[in-house]
């Protein structure tokens, strides 16, 4: 990462300096000191600098997403991708992003492949990648993905549900239970997961209904009143009546 070598360069290059210039004096040993404090400025300074440039890029992205139009969106994302050795992570969290589309217009494959190189500090990306797995039948790959997902987002309550739901399904209570029970006190204050707790404890179903939104966009649930297949409203649909001709109009006056 350019931006790493550059920091560590300036660093060593005062440090050394300050070093030899003063092999008698009392700020010898103030050469470290001095390239620490350089390598922390420079790293800081020219990653703000490589923000800014990437910032429109995903100002872009976010502006077409919200309007449906997929395809600007992605290349938005991809534009941004030249700045990936300029800024830690840049390429994985553009993965995530590109995936999570690819997801929302139904392009399963797609999003899959995109996913499984993102960033696993963005929920949504191992929460997707989760469900795409295990509705794949590759349980043992789902859970795999989930359990990563649990380790950079500790607070995040659905990727362990998801996690617990699956073991459940699998036939292990035992496990769902030790899924649930070794989260942080910010998820198990969650009262859907405190819920979904005491469900298993008691040998009951889990619900999963009460996480809205985040639980019926994994497809493994339609949300009442919604037929199967419906889309959420602001994912792009594809024309009801493509390669159809329109009718014409009778232009036939009538008589009188």
């Amino acid at each position: 990462m350019y931006p790493l070598l550059i920091s560590i360069g300036v660093a060593l290059t005062s440090a050394l300096a300050v070093t030899f210039s003063t092999p008698k004096d009392p700020l010898y040993f103030s050469g470290p000191f001095l390239g620490l404090i350089l390598f922390v400025a420079t790293f800081f300074l020219v990653s703000r600098l490589v923000g800014k440039k990437i910032q429109p890029f995903l100002e872009a992205a976010q502006r077409h997403a919200g309007a449906s139009k997929v395809d600007q969106a992605v290349e938005a994302y991809e534009g941004a991708r030249k700045y990936a050795n300029w800024q830690l992570f840049l390429d994985k969290q553009i993965n995530t992003q590109i995936g999570i589309l690819h997801y929302a217009m139904g392009e399963e494959e797609k999003a899959a492949e995109f996913l499984a190189k993102g960033y696993p500090k963005i929920p949504q990306g191992p929460l997707v990648l989760g469900a795409l797995l295990y509705r794949a039948g590759k349980t043992d790959e789902a859970k795999k993905a989930l359990e990563q997902g649990m380790q950079f987002n500790k607070d995040s309550a659905m990727l362990p549900n998801l996690l617990a739901w699956i073991h459940e399904k699998e036939g292990d209570r035992d496990a769902a239970v030790a899924v649930l029970n070794g989260t942080s006190k910010a998820v198990k204050a969650n009262a859907e997961t405190a819920d979904n707790l005491d469900r298993l404890k008691n040998n009951k179903r889990m619900n999963m209904k009460g996480f809205g939104q985040n639980w019926f966009m994994l497809k493994f649930e339609v949300p009442q009143g919604m037929a199967q297949g419906q889309v959420r409203k602001g994912f792009r649909q594809p024309p009801k009546n493509k390669g159809k001709q329109p009718k014409k109009k009778d232009k036939k006056k009538k008589k009188r």
